[in-house]
């Protein structure tokens, strides 16, 4: 039977059901608080969240000097400045970020056999000198495919990952069950599910199917955590001790100035986004910059106040829905398809005026992903059947603004009572790195996991990402690293090994400390070919077992085997922007490893073709030969 067909039958099935049970995913009306401060002004830390960082960094020294003694560093001593770092009071203790791009279920397991690759629970990674960098990181983002992992590591309060992956199950398709289970269930019960929600007055999209059927595979049972807030996070053994970093997702706001396909609007090149943290909610920089309480997502508000005072929401946050609402990528897909591919590429090319008109077109060739047009229509006839929902209806994520009726500067569009969310990735920046890099979280190395498969062809990288990236953060004023056009990423082999940036201070926006170093780290072959399909919906634990060893190879450069620098690199980039806070010196060894694996500003803007990578452990192995023995997910 087609597939639109059998989504159809499914969602008739279930019109107007609405589950007599504790464990639903409708929103709950609740009081709301007496002297609840609704709207705070972006601009620096919530206390909250600045309480919980300084918890985090007296944890994190601990895990942090571990980490140093082992890497061994030449002429660096690690108890004068552990002492250092106690005598400031934790100030200066580095602040390390890890954020997973884009790109679906690659980005998701492979970003997760990055943060896998650090963990000192993991045998092996203390070993081979990386094991607990993991304990070090302070924030971890996605979006997308790599919001994934960032919901599915804090809803099972840091298990390590190869825990977790039990839980996963990732053999399993969500989007094919014939029968309900406590990993995933039919179609049919995931449009009941949706109908809970409706039911109760609440607005719901393709982006709520997508999550819910995600919530089965990466968040604890019961009814893939329907029990779960996103804000209760905060309330986890792990988060409460400070050893589980924070976790962030980042979400695009559709604007009115944005473009528009096929009647579907395209987010533009973007300067701003959206975050929800256990904490908060909000946006540092947008039209209407400030934060709510995320317990609160979802209450209606107008000026600044829930439009009743006496009535508020709670249970919206549901970390199923934020993974849809980071990934509602149901537009582009759409309008894809119906361009043959020649729109709503992910990433978009930029051009701006540091970036000359049709520049990807000649040097970097860009991938598009896309969702047969068949299973979109099958699931608009789904909702327009279930639910009277129309096309413009579900094709964006949808979540009640905050910002609604507050005042705005003259000649802006007064804010929508409801805000319309996107795949961030649709803007051309698939890396979640812009709420790390805002200034009042003062981050000193950012890891960016990069497996947006946005080289065409073969699916793996080649910088566009993490270039955008710059060209917002430059264009706003943000502290980050300069960054070449993304041919010089394949030029010169940055898309094959790891490659800091901003390691020479002035090769930053700031030009001094203030920006981070970047470690740019583009998922790619070492002992496996990795390069399977984003839309992959069901990958077996032999496969799993590969792709988290290929990852350990990359962080290991193959245990130092391809560079025997490169490990204790990575802990002198750790220290790097400290070094001056505690009144010591970056060492003859760590000036030299940034010689070979810091950009040095020099740039390569030959033209490109397939960026087609051999396995870095064994060049003569090709893929065809290497997959008669290990057959992966098509790519």
């Amino acid at each position: 039977m087609p597939a639109f067909k059998m989504l159809l039958i499914f969602a008739i099935a279930a019109v107007a059901y609405a589950a007599n049970s504790s464990l639903t995913y409708a929103p709950t009306i609740v009081s709301c608080p007496e002297n609840q401060q609704w709207i705070r002004p972006a601009g620096e830390l919530s206390s909250v969240e600045a309480q919980w960082l300084y918890g985090r960094k007296r944890v994190v020294l601990d895990a942090f000097s571990a980490y140093l003694e082992r890497l061994k560093l030449e002429d660096f001593d690690v108890c004068k400045y552990t002492r250092a770092l106690k005598d400031c009071n934790y100030a200066h203790v580095p602040t390390i970020g890890f954020g997973i791009s884009g790109g679906g279920a690659a980005s998701a397991f492979t970003g997760a056999g990055g943060l896998r690759a650090l963990d000192a629970r993991i045998p092996g990674t203390t070993e081979q000198r990386v094991g607990g960098l993991l304990q070090s990181i302070s924030y971890i983002s996605g979006l997308s495919g790599g919001g994934w992992p960032t919901v599915g590591f804090a809803t099972y309060d840091f298990l390590n990952a190869d825990d977790i992956i039990d839980q996963w199950k990732p053999e399993l398709n969500r989007f094919n069950a014939t029968n309900n289970t406590e990993y995933a269930i039919t179609t049919t019960s995931l449009f009941e599910e949706l109908a809970e929600k409706y039911e109760a007055g609440f607005n719901v999209t393709a982006a709520d199917f997508f999550g819910r059927a995600w919530g089965y595979e990466f968040t604890p049972p019961p009814r893939g955590g329907l029990n779960l807030r996103w804000s209760g996070i905060i309330n986890m053994p792990s988060f409460k001790n400070f050893t589980m970093p924070l976790p962030i997702l980042e979400l695009c706001v559709l604007e009115p100035n944005d473009i528009e396909y096929f009647d579907l609007e395209l987010p533009s090149p973007r300067k701003s986004f959206w975050e929800a943290t256990p904490f908060e909610f909000g946006n540092w920089d947008g039209p209407t910059p400030g934060f709510i309480p995320t317990e609160y997502m979802g209450t209606p508000f107008n000026n600044g106040s829930p439009t009743n005072a006496e009535v508020c929401v709670r249970n919206f946050d549901k970390p199923s829905f934020l993974m849809g609402a980071a990934a509602a990528a149901f537009n582009a897909w759409y309008i894809g398809d119906k361009s043959n591919n020649t729109l709503a590429a992910f990433p978009k090319r930029s051009e701006t005026a540091d970036s000359p008109s049709g520049y990807y077109n000649h040097r970097v060739l860009k991938r598009f992903f896309s969702v047969p047009l068949v299973v979109l229509d099958g699931l608009i006839a789904a909702f327009q059947q279930s639910f009277g929902l129309d096309l413009a209806s579900i094709a964006y994520n949808s979540i009640p603004n905050p910002f609604a009726g507050t005042t705005v500067k003259p000649g802006q569009a007064p804010p929508p009572v409801n805000l319309s969310t996107v795949d961030p990735a649709e803007s051309g920046q698939a890396l979640p790195l812009w709420p790390q890099i805002q200034p009042a979280r003062k981050m000193n190395l950012l890891i960016a996991w990069d497996d947006d498969e946005d080289a065409v062809q073969l699916n793996w990288n080649n910088g566009t990402n993490l270039y955008n990236t710059y060209l917002a953060a430059n264009a706003s004023g943000l502290p980050f690293p300069i960054v070449p056009f993304p041919a010089t990423f394949i030029n010169r082999n940055y898309t094959a090994r790891p490659v800091f940036f901003g390691c020479n201070a002035s090769l930053t926006t700031t030009g001094d400390e203030r920006s981070p170093i970047v470690l740019y780290v583009a998922n790619a072959p070492y002992s496996a070919y990795t390069n399977y399909s984003a839309a992959a919906q069901a990958i077996s634990r032999v496969e799993i077992h590969e792709i988290f060893v290929n990852s350990l190879n990359l962080l290991t450069q193959g245990n130092g085997t391809l560079a025997a620098d490169w490990v204790p690199c990575l802990g002198c980039a750790a220290i790097e922007r400290s070094l001056s806070k505690v009144g010591m010196r970056r060492t003859g060894q760590c000036e030299a490893c940034f010689r070979n694996h810091c950009w040095d500003g020099v740039e390569d803007d030959r033209p490109t073709g397939v960026v087609d990578l051999p396995l870095a452990l064994d060049p003569g192995l090709s893929f065809a030969v290497w997959n008669l023995t290990h057959p992966f997910v098509s790519v």
